[in-house]
């Protein structure tokens, strides 16, 4: 476990547990036991309980009754609902850029992080292909240079990080078409073709689990994607 440092414990204990979520260090539905973490990091169960409640906020944590804190999990239908708010998002976003004028500087970093994701692709390395691969989509919601829209894609990122490395890890078939998909909304943008984006973004985001798992997790995590898209829509 890390050094804790003169800084809010509640904070630093919300930053350890994050990473190891993020980290695969605890898995999808793993339970959390708080008197392990306070264990490990020699301190009380109250701030590990206060950085579990900020987590839950966030949507990687559920809290159970009478069972605890969970990471979260996916259902079939809460991993498709979450992958196709973001199609919704991206197409918004890509639209809002062409009115600002902003869309060709988006191409050009779009182009900086899929040369990115190739880079750790070609080394097998997942989790940076992930970051960059977020990175790539990312770059259409900043171009926006709406603070709002940023500052809500960014709290529910970590959501998405872990579906991506969810599907990313499932075998080469879907790094592959997750890259080539990317090189096909690049091309899109950069030739000014909204039909042929809308094509790639459809085919992008039409992922799926494969397989079930607990429902309240997904609608947990539904239910956030969808009250902030409702927010943004406004």
């Amino acid at each position: 476990m890390p050094q804790l440092q003169r800084l809010s414990l509640k904070a630093q204990v919300y930053e350890i547990i994050r990473q190891k979520i993020l980290q695969q260090e605890y898995a999808l539905g793993e339970k959390i036991n708080i008197d392990t973490v306070a264990d490990e990091l020699k301190i009380s169960n109250s701030p590990i309980r206060e950085a579990l409640m900020m987590l839950s906020q966030d949507g990687l944590i559920e809290m159970v009754p009478n069972n605890g804190a969970r990471v979260i999990s996916f259902s079939e239908e809460g991993f498709h609902e979450i992958a196709s708010s973001l199609y919704v998002v991206l197409y918004g976003a890509y639209d809002l850029c062409v009115r600002q004028g902003t869309i060709d500087q988006v191409a050009q970093e779009m182009e900086h992080y899929l040369s990115l994701q190739q880079k750790y692709y070609d080394e097998g390395n997942v989790p940076e292909t992930v970051k960059y691969a977020l990175q790539f989509d990312k770059c259409i919601v900043t171009g926006t240079k709406n603070s709002y829209l940023i500052s809500m894609y960014e709290h529910i990122e970590d959501i998405f990080y872990l579906m991506a490395l969810h599907s990313n890890q499932r075998g080469e078939d879907d790094r592959h078409n997750n890259f080539t998909e990317h090189k096909m909304i690049l091309k899109s943008i950069q030739e000014h073709d909204a039909v042929a984006l809308h094509k790639w973004l459809g085919i992008h985001y039409d992922k799926h689990l494969f397989h079930t798992s607990t429902p309240d997790s997904s609608l947990k995590i539904s239910s956030i994607v969808g009250a902030w898209w409702s927010k943004v829509a406004r």
